[in-house]
């Protein structure tokens, strides 16, 4: 069965399920469903997508759609959500009302396709263009057909001779004219498709071959550098044709067999430094090869098995062009790159003969040495004031009042937090914005906001190309400039005939959060609050190097309520610091990582646990870093700028000091925090001593509170070790409560629910060792035991297991329990440190 064969049959198997006269009768689910393959709406646009494509751009198309995003989505002014459905407001205040609306338009649009009425579905205005083509296309009467599968009036008009100002009804009057006796409208169909296609569409084949003609590294060198390079005498005349081919040529780049990317000629040939009679020319990139594999369809002279240097593409051979190499090795067809070549390539580039150089974003300088880097973790047992000690400093060193800092070091720590991070086509968005509405695409690329991002983004090649593709995909679809097939959403922009660009569509409500941030720059520093220069993250079990260094991320691609996901590499929590202490290099900035010691160290810093070392940092001065190494993912070049310390924090409790990775030892300073149980604070330090003077005065007596743990945290490390002591956090609380009933209520409770639980953690249940710990076994009064202990009499025994039960009293294990009672007797906890109590 032929591919028409197979067409025809799916055609017919869709009016089966979707005969017209069920469409009045059809149902909201029946006409969209999110994730059902039955649905008219993905009937319309996937499964018939071969017979005149409609994909991509906003499920808005359909007037109202099922959301596959259940995310909570505000409405907007002409644009309304519900939990389950997205839909136009004009059409009515529910998705069901909606509904009934727009089944009435397909009702409509299918009735004058069978009239046979193209002028009445011209004048039809209320679906969008193409979907609206797209239906009357299947229920018009085959037999007698009046339209072609072909929904664009360029393409219609570029193979009838005509112009898109004559409308698609005269045009698809025009085409079906021009329809060969006997040729179905599916294949007629295809004929205007190629005629499009190839419509001025010259393409070659450039080889830069293996060695010994071009090394591994001379390629590698020509593709960083946009150069396709050949000698002037290459036979056949191909090195005279590659030396005069205009500018705006277009060709694949191949390497032997392997496909690499599609290009344009931006500049004049030029001597090559590969040696005399080599010529360079410098060159856009089109589309990057999506597979290198070896090429093995034919061996045609244009085919990267050819044996051939520079070779146009045969007219006749487009068709196996686009079949064997563009669709299968670049994801494109001859249609999207005959677009994609029609953009217009700048001046600049033409008069130069050089491609224009992408702004290189300039790195700042530090104004004078940097100080010595600290890499430092403090350590303890649990709560002995690691995490405030932490805060503390963090607040001293590297936070700021707003108010201290100038306007631009403000607008550039709002640009490298805020601006940087954005998606490209929110970058565009926000620079054109700033630059009034319009813009040429060389304008938005020298743009602080783009310089920003491109420097967020590890590389500055290529970025006027990244900008047009971005522009281009987030073009609205009326756009009459721009013909990219693939569309993404939101659809914020549109090319004027002059190749200044401009908001469009409703840009104002997908782009409000951009123009909010770009109006608070506008208006300067307001705020006062505080900078702060650090980040924070918390290691554990699963955390990896992905999240601290750098690592694939899923994003919604192409319609967001589609839910089609790509992936990307993003930046992890210590990259992003990094980026942000190299724009401002003399600012300390600190990378904070509590439970240092609960994650796979060697996992999570990867590569960079030698550039941390002191002596290893990017000293921020103008001159190359020490040492840079080569990013697992991205394959950038990284190091770590001077202006950022690393501070952690461990708890002992959880992991001993002597099982770090020696590694991370050697980099780091250690400064332990141990429980302070100091009977007088240090002159000048306030956090000194917390639990000196603490008291809980009692009717039974009064409880030293400092002494109490002092002498627990000798019982514990004599019998544990000092890894596990019991930190002074768990009771400075106690000075904040009123002394007398209130505060031994607050310590009662602090010993029930924190203190003898951790004990309980510390020794495995060993009840023994928790009263030894605390001094029950010295109490000669049982009553203030915090933890009883039974006697396993030989009658308890009897009782249990009977008179033959043939256990040894004196080896079967104590019973222990915790005394309620004494967790509400002062006493007991005198007892703790006044032995005989």
């Amino acid at each position: 069965m032929s591919d028409f064969q197979k067409q025809y049959a799916l055609w017919d198997e869709f009016l089966t399920v979707w005969p017209a006269t069920r469409l009045a009768t059809m149902t909201l689910d029946d006409y969209t469903q999110a994730g059902s393959k039955d649905s008219f709406t993905y009937w319309i646009e996937s499964r018939l997508d071969e017979m005149g494509s409609i994909w991509g751009g906003s499920a808005f198309k359909f007037g109202v759609f099922s959301r596959k995003n259940l995310e909570a989505r505000a409405s907007a002014e002409n644009r309304s959500y519900s939990d389950t459905h997205g839909w136009f407001s004009s059409l009515g205040a529910t998705a069901d009302e909606a509904f009934a609306k727009v089944r009435g338009f397909v009702v409509q649009v299918a009735t004058l396709a069978a009239q046979g009425d193209v002028d009445g579905i011209d004048a039809f205005t209320d679906l969008g263009e193409a979907t609206k083509w797209k239906i009357a296309f299947h229920y018009q009467n085959r037999q007698q057909p009046v339209i072609v599968d072909v929904f664009k009036p360029a393409m219609l008009a570029a193979y009838t001779g005509g112009t898109t100002s004559q409308g698609m009804a005269a045009l698809q009057k025009a085409a079906l004219a021009l329809r060969p006796q006997g040729v179905g409208i599916l294949e007629f169909g295809r004929q205007v498709w190629e005629a499009w296609s190839q419509k001025n569409l010259a393409i070659w084949k450039l080889s830069h071959g293996n060695p010994p003609n071009f090394t591994d590294a001379e390629r590698q060198q020509y593709l960083d550098g946009l150069w396709a390079v050949m000698h002037r005498d290459t036979g056949k005349e191909q090195g005279k044709r590659f030396a005069e081919a205009p500018v705006g040529t277009l060709f694949f780049l191949c390497h032997g067999n392997s496909a690499q990317r599609i290009g344009q000629f931006t500049s004049e040939p030029m001597p090559c430094a590969k040696g005399d009679g080599w010529l360079q020319r410098s060159y856009r990139v089109l589309k990057p090869a999506t597979r290198t594999d070896r090429y093995t369809a034919n061996s045609k002279y244009w085919s990267p098995q050819g044996n051939t240097t520079f070779w146009q593409v045969g007219a006749d051979d487009l068709p196996k062009f686009e079949s064997t190499l563009l669709k299968p090795y670049f994801g494109t067809d001859l249609a999207e790159l005959a677009t994609l070549a029609g953009e217009p390539i700048e001046a600049a580039s033409i008069s130069t003969g050089l491609a224009p150089p992408s702004p290189v974003p300039v790195q700042p300088a530090a104004s004078r040495p940097v100080a010595t880097c600290i890499n430092r973790i403090y350590y303890g047992p649990p709560g002995t004031g690691k995490t405030y000690t932490l805060m503390q400093l963090l607040k001293r060193d590297y936070e700021q009042a707003a108010a201290m800092i100038s306007p631009e070091e403000w607008r550039n720590q709002i640009i490298a937090e805020k601006i940087a991070v954005l998606k490209w086509w929110e970058g565009a968005a926000a620079a054109l914005y700033d630059l009034g509405g319009k813009a040429k695409v060389a304008d938005i690329a020298e743009h602080r906001f783009i310089q920003a991002i491109t420097a967020a983004n590890g590389s500055n090649r290529n970025v006027r190309q990244t900008l047009w593709r971005t522009l281009q995909n987030h073009t609205v679809d009326e756009s009459t400039t721009v013909k990219m097939k693939k569309r993404l959403s939101p659809a914020v922009f549109d090319k004027a005939a002059d190749s200044v660009w401009q908001f469009a569509g409703d840009w104002r409500d997908d782009c409000a959060d951009l123009i909010a941030l770009v109006d608070q720059l506008k208006r300067g520093q307001q705020d006062a609050g505080a900078v702060q220069r650090h980040s924070f993250v918390t290691f554990h079990q699963s955390y990896g190097y992905e999240e601290f260094v750098e690592g694939l991320r899923p994003v919604l691609a192409g319609d967001a309520e589609a839910g089609e996901v790509a992936y990307e590499i993003r930046p992890g929590a210590f990259k992003e610091l990094c980026r942000k202490a190299r724009q401002a290099p003399d600012q300390r900035f600190a990378m904070v990582i509590d439970e240092i010691n609960r994650g796979n160290i060697s996992k999570i810093f990867g590569e960079l646990i030698t550039l941390i070392e002191a002596d290893k940092r990017d000293p921020l001065d103008g001159s190359a870093p020490p040492v840079e190494v080569v990013l697992a993912y991205s394959g950038e070049k990284f190091s770590v700028p001077a202006n950022v310390d690393i501070i952690g924090t461990m708890n002992t409790a959880d992991r001993s000091l002597a099982l770090l990775d020696t590694a991370l030892r050697r980099r780091f300073d250690f400064v332990p925090l141990l429980p302070d149980t100091r009977a007088e604070k240090v002159a000048g330090d306030q956090d000194s001593a917390p639990l000196a003077g603490v008291v809980v005065t009692t009717d039974a007596g009064t409880i030293d509170v400092r002494r109490m743990l002092e002498r627990i945290n000798e019982c514990i490390e004599a019998l544990y070790d000092r890894d596990h002591c019991i930190g002074h956090a768990y009771l400075t609380g106690l000075a904040r409560a009123t002394d007398g009933p209130q505060r031994f209520e607050a310590l009662a409770t602090a010993f029930r629910q924190r203190i003898v639980p951790l004990l309980e953690e510390y020794f495995f249940e060993d009840w023994r060792k928790i009263r030894l710990v605390l001094g029950d076994n010295q109490k000669r009064d049982v009553k203030l035991q915090f933890v009883a202990e039974g006697d396993a009499h030989e009658q308890d025994l009897t009782a249990l297991f009977g008179d033959e039960h043939g256990l040894d009293s004196y080896v079967t294990k104590r019973r222990y329990s915790l005394r309620e009672s004494a967790f509400d007797d002062p006493a007991a906890y005198i007892g703790i440190y006044q032995a005989g109590a």
